[in-house]
């Protein structure tokens, strides 16, 4: 076997990385059922009130990050390590058509009934 190979099969850093890496991968496994379970509750809320609960829209869009954060890790993108080797991402919300604010368009838009298209249009 090259001596380089057997260097790097015994180096501690990459072990270490691994161990991190199985961490990630079960915490991402973990992550990705939370947003399952946001997913459904969010459009619980959505049926109930008509909008998007902004706390757990921001929970979504932070934990989204984190496992893209993971993502990158495990496939060697990056080697900063996510939550809680660095800080939680805490990204801005784009704007979002659910809100309380906008949901109301979006309502209306949906229930507004299609212009009928006479024969003569097609």
């Amino acid at each position: 076997m090259d001596e380089t190979v057997r260097q790097r099969l015994r180096s501690r850093d990459l072990w270490m990385r691994a161990l991190y890496m199985v961490f990630f991968a079960i915490v991402s496994v973990i992550a990705r059922a939370v947003i399952t379970l946001l997913a459904f509750v969010q459009f619980i809320a959505i049926l109930l009130t008509g909008h998007a609960n902004e706390p757990l829209l921001q929970l979504g869009n932070n934990l989204s990050a984190f496992v893209y954060q993971i993502i990158r890790f495990v496939t060697f993108v990056t080697e900063t390590q996510p939550f809680p080797f660095s800080p939680w991402p805490d990204e801005a919300m784009d704007e979002n058509p659910w809100t309380e604010d906008s949901a109301e368009t979006v309502v209306q838009e949906a229930e507004a009934p299609e212009p009928e298209v006479s024969s003569d249009d097609k």
